[in-house]
């Protein structure tokens, strides 16, 4: 049952990033530049966080640095994940995870899968996954956790500044 109520929580959060609650996005539109704005003046007045394009598959659009949106409780909880290639480092506090991402559909969705493999404790249910995003700025990861069970933790992350 101790075990029931963190997840629960953590599938609420989950689905709060997904659908984008509370990222601030309130609907308005931004404005546009003037005419006499040139396309570098443009393209300085972008966010920092824009990464690859949102038409790129979810491994072109998750590369670069994540932080989790739910801070770390325990050893087996992961803070950081960045990627780079198909590559994934992850950092807790005390795990050191490396892991490959690998293309794959399911629904004729795009739905990559990431294997990790960690050092310096439990990893916490994790080892395969499915990799999801919302946007470009919201990515998530729902871990198959152990045979015969309902399913392992699910880790939200937001793009790193």
């Amino acid at each position: 049952m101790r075990k029931a109520v963190p997840m629960a929580v953590t599938s609420v959060i989950v689905g709060l990033v997904v659908s984008g609650c509370g990222g601030g996005d309130d609907g308005k539109k931004e404005s546009k530049p003037s005419g006499g704005a040139t396309k570098a003046s443009q393209a300085a007045q972008q966010s920092p966080s824009a990464g690859p394009s949102a038409r790129g598959t979810i491994i072109e659009r998750s590369a670069g640095s994540w932080k989790s949106i739910v801070a770390a409780k325990s050893a087996d909880d992961l803070e950081t994940l960045t990627v780079a290639d198909g590559k994934v480092t992850a950092k807790g506090p005390k795990l050191d995870c490396t892991g490959t991402l690998k293309p794959g559909q399911k629904g004729g969705e795009d739905e990559p899968s990431l294997t990790l493999s960690c050092k310096g404790g439990s990893d916490g249910g994790r080892g395969q996954g499915t990799v999801g995003m919302k946007g470009d700025d919201a990515l998530a990861i729902n871990w198959k956790g152990p045979e015969g069970g309902f399913g392992g933790p699910i880790d939200s992350f937001r793009r790193a500044s």
